[in-house]
């Protein structure tokens, strides 16, 4: 089973006049996703606001997911991402500054039983504000000390919303360090690693126990352990909107990992990560980041059309 702790807000996309509200962040995302493969398999932690878009989102968390712990506090208002989409490519601008999202209270985290957690994946929007980044690491600390869970991290790199560019490469850099599994875009392992070439960048920024993996668009994925490293395939598809694809594809990875994924097997994970970047590219087919991946059926009947 897998825990995703982490930020839920909503997306505000803007088109003209025209203002449509989805729920959102990246973790919830992810433990979303996850439901649509297997929705006994996910666990969501986090924090709303106590207002009608904390309302909203709370009752789409406890349709979507069978074990839900948000919390709902009075003196913050649910976060907001505003969206606007430019040829299928997204512009955020967050407001969040007294915003539930980065407010997570380890004593919540507690509560929840971690002895048949195979992965805890917790986000990084946290890490933008002291509170957040207190959590963080105290979770983690706390997972390490009862639990035998891996520890997942998607870089999910946003300098928007940090006021300074050096201190938020050095904020996301040790907190990378704290996982065992990685996900980055090609411009986030760049940028944090100053490398252009990938595996040199993710060979400064790894350690010999952690594995990564590295979104290259068009070009599929890339898988790296400190004993292999190799490229996954794609089937490339014109995007309507790119939001939540990375999420989508990371949680099809994570999915397969926690059903027992062979991490020694290289073709099992070809084929995994084939998959996984077809979910992302599927969810680009349509708005929004919830209910947009393909169900087991769905991928299948796509990659027997797409050989």
């Amino acid at each position: 089973m897998i825990l995703s702790i982490g930020e839920i807000l909503v997306d505000i996309f803007i088109d003209g006049d025209k203002k449509t509200v989805f729920p959102g962040g990246a973790p919830f995302n992810l433990a979303s996703n996850i439901a649509t493969f297997d929705n006994k398999e996910v666990m969501f932690m986090g924090c709303v606001g106590n207002d009608e878009y904390g309302h909203f989102l709370e009752e789409i968390a406890t349709k979507k997911i069978n074990y839900p712990y948000i919390l709902s506090l009075d003196n913050r208002h649910t976060s907001e991402a505003i969206v606007t989409l430019i040829d299928g490519e997204r512009i955020f601008k967050f407001n969040r500054s007294s915003g539930a999202d980065y407010v997570l209270d380890i004593n919540e985290l507690k509560k929840i039983d971690l002895s048949n957690l195979k992965i805890i994946h917790i986000g990084s929007l946290m890490l933008s504000h002291k509170e957040g980044r207190e959590f963080f690491f105290e979770a983690v600390n706390y997972i390490r000390d009862n639990s035998k869970a891996l520890i997942s991290f998607d870089v999910n790199y946003r300098d928007d919303i940090f006021k300074d560019e050096k201190e938020a490469k050095e904020i996301f850099i040790s907190s990378l360090k704290c996982a065992d599994i990685i996900k980055f875009s090609e411009d986030e392992l760049k940028l944090l690693s100053g490398k252009e070439n990938l595996l040199d960048g993710l060979k400064t920024l790894l350690n010999e126990k952690q594995i990564a993996v590295v979104t290259l668009g068009k070009e599929g994925s890339l898988y790296y352990d400190s004993s292999k490293n190799f490229k996954a395939e794609t089937i490339s598809l014109k995007p309507v909107d790119t939001t939540g694809a990375g999420d989508a594809f990371y949680s099809y990875f994570l999915y397969r990992i926690d059903k027992g994924l062979d991490l020694s097997n290289i073709e099992e994970i070809k084929s995994a990560l084939l998959h996984a970047n077809v979910v992302g590219g599927l969810a680009t087919q349509r708005k929004g980041a919830i209910d947009v991946v393909p169900n087991h059926d769905e991928i299948e009947e796509f990659l027997k059309n797409h050989k």
